[in-house]
């Protein structure tokens, strides 16, 4: 069983493009181990478990010997948009989107050590069933973005109380996004009509990328009842390439033959290159422990979504050059709170909230994103069995609806983001060597 654990630890933390995708704020993940889970993410002044590596490296020195975690959580996400028309209406595909996780961390001294992990920083899932037919296929029928962050630090004790810790991060990226054009409309130079497809030619893009980032990290440990944590993630500049299909319907396969313009766009694929930055954030955390069983911790979490100004493609094909529409998305904070019980020697009690808010300002909300502010309930469980120690976390999602101005230049009609939840299940194994 420690081989089995330990392979699957090498085999998560040397693969690269596991990161899954999520019914995320913005395009942001925090779901990083299923502890973590099920208090709502408070681990930033706690941070005493392998997954400390990526709540906060510098917990890691709470940790004696060796130790590795391992595990995945699943999310169900789903929404609806409801057109104003009463025609066309989006509905989220039902899928599940598995999310991994993997950590290890190693004692090298009495006062330095060292932590690698892999996790998801960011992530994204929306598909639209009956693509054909859905009014806001001219903004998005489909968007995913799959990330792994592989993420080694060397963390310092200071003092008895004080432990510091700095990192590299190298995030692995896959994008994809699917939309149509109305080439009747573009022949009029007027807006697209969802009413009819016979005209329309989907796009699909596949690109991936990778780029480095660094995270500095501190833990203080005042008493034993007192932990205080904060931790900076660097804002990533990612880069990704690949390619551009076209599928036309058969108006529009005719309207490419007939017209030179529309054959030189989309008679070919081409190649793509994309920019988008996975944002800097600041985490601070506080816990208590006002009896020996029990402790209480919150959070709050800054992320620099501001950086999102916009998401351009250039195209190598000169006929469709430079692609892009503006975001301009705003800063938020996400605010967590977690409490933990140990009921027996051998198992805690875990229950947390979350409130998140949304960075999608109302003049550019779109399709690709159907996102607000989310609130989270979360609850789970840990046992542990000599060395071994097995946690399990379910979390239920709900979103703040939203209404959606029409910008008919953008694909994007008047409309109603509607019952945004998701379901999130967890499972992590660890092992204390």
């Amino acid at each position: 069983m420690k081989k089995c654990l330990v392979g699957l630890i090498l085999a998560l933390l040397c693969g690269a493009m596991l990161g899954g995708t999520a019914f995320a704020s913005g395009y942001g993940i925090y779901e990083w181990s299923t502890r973590g889970n099920a208090l709502g993410g408070t681990l930033i002044a706690r941070a005493d478990d392998p997954s400390a590596v990526a709540y906060n490296p510098a917990g890691i020195t709470q940790l004696p010997g060796i130790n590795t975690m391992a595990g995945l959580t699943v999310i169900a996400p789903n929404a609806e948009v409801k057109m104003a028309s009463g025609d066309g209406n989006g509905k989220g595909a039902d899928a599940a989107w598995a999310i991994p996780h993997a950590y290890y961390t190693h004692q090298l001294s009495d006062t330095a050590w060292f932590g690698v992990g892999t996790f998801s920083r960011v992530g994204l899932g929306t598909e639209y069933v009956d693509d054909e037919n859905w009014a806001g296929r001219y903004n998005c029928s489909y968007a995913g973005i799959k990330s792994t962050s592989l993420n080694p630090n060397l963390a310092i004790k200071v003092t008895d109380k004080l432990s510091v810790a700095a990192g590299v991060e190298i995030v692995f990226l896959e994008f994809a996004f699917d939309k149509a054009a109305d080439l009747d409309a573009k022949a009029g130079s007027s807006a697209p009509d969802p009413s009819s497809n016979t005209t329309d030619v989907k796009s699909k893009t596949r690109a991936q990328g990778w780029a480095p980032g660094w995270n500095l990290a501190m833990h203080y440990k005042a008493t034993d009842w007192l932990s205080l944590g904060a931790v900076y993630r660097s804002q990533v500049d990612m880069t990704v390439d690949g390619k551009t299909h076209f599928d036309a319907n058969p108006g529009a396969a005719a309207m490419i033959s007939a017209i030179p313009s529309f054959k030189a766009a989309f008679g070919d694929r081409t190649d793509s290159k994309g920019t988008a930055p996975i944002p800097a954030s600041t985490s601070f955390g506080i816990m208590v422990k006002p009896m020996d069983k029990l402790t209480v911790e919150v959070d709050a979490v800054h992320t620099d979504w501001s950086s999102y100004t916009d998401l351009t493609f250039e195209h190598e094909n000169p006929a469709l050059g430079t692609v892009g529409s503006d975001k301009n998305w705003r800063d938020t904070w996400r605010y967590q709170f977690g409490v933990e019980y140990a009921m027996r020697d051998w198992m805690d009690l875990r229950f947390g909230y979350v409130w998140d808010e949304s960075p999608i300002v109302d003049d550019h909300a779109d399709y690709a994103v159907p996102g607000n502010d989310r609130q989270i309930l979360t609850g789970g469980v840990g046992m542990r069995f000599d060395e071994w120690t097995v946690d399990l976390s379910y979390g239920y999602l709900w979103m703040k609806g939203r209404d959606i101005e029409a910008r008919p230049d953008e694909g994007v009609f008047e409309s109603e983001i509607e019952d945004g939840h998701s379901h999130m299940v967890g499972l992590s194994v660890s092992y204390a060597f």
